[in-house]
């Protein structure tokens, strides 16, 4: 499932479906030599993240970022056998700070080489809602699809459908280029 560089799309997936894995890695696959890769994530840590990265592409892409939004304590250390994330740029952010995160994405944003590739995976709209209200994560996300278009960027952020009334998904679904869902 290839999409245009400065595509956004939002994938509707239960949140432990296979179908979200399956979207997730289909739109992480983009052909380009040289790729940047930014994750955003409620809930898995770096290790697992560059580990399954590993997994299903082989080598680390040219630059790779992750944020791990959540309580610090739960982002502890890192397993000291896995090497490959000392080449990977992990910043952590406070779930209650949207703003904050939106300013930790900008900053990744500037160092972005134009002559790479950008895909960003924004796991999941799902927590995002739970420290935040509809309208905030809307004009956030409307903000940082806007960002991802104008460097290009294929993006894709999760939500699970059956956690939120179809009136939440309806006032999301907006700022995005494209809806795909997990069956």
């Amino acid at each position: 499932m290839a999409h245009a560089p400065g595509t956004n799309v939002l994938v509707l997936a239960g949140a432990l479906s296979d179908a979200k894995g399956d979207h997730c890695h289909d739109l992480l696959s983009v052909d380009a030599d040289r790729l940047d890769v930014l994750r955003v994530s409620y809930s898995r840590g770096a290790d697992e993240l560059v580990e399954e990265w590993r997994e299903a592409h082989g080598t680390l892409p040219a630059r790779t970022g992750i944020v791990q939004v959540g309580d610090r304590a739960s982002l502890t250390g890192r397993n000291p056998d896995a090497t490959d994330v000392d080449e990977v740029a992990i910043t952590s952010a406070n779930p209650n700070d949207v703003t904050g995160l939106g300013m930790q994405l900008n900053n990744y944003l500037g160092d972005h080489d134009p002559d790479t590739q950008l895909v960003v995976c924004f796991d999941s709209l799902t927590q995002m809602l739970q420290f935040a209200d509809v309208k905030s994560v809307f004009k956030f996300v409307h903000m940082f699809t806007g960002q991802l278009r104008e460097v290009g960027a294929v993006s894709h952020f999760h939500m699970d459908p059956d956690a939120h009334g179809s009136q939440t998904v309806s006032r999301i679904k907006p700022a995005f280029d494209e809806a795909v869902s997990g069956e």
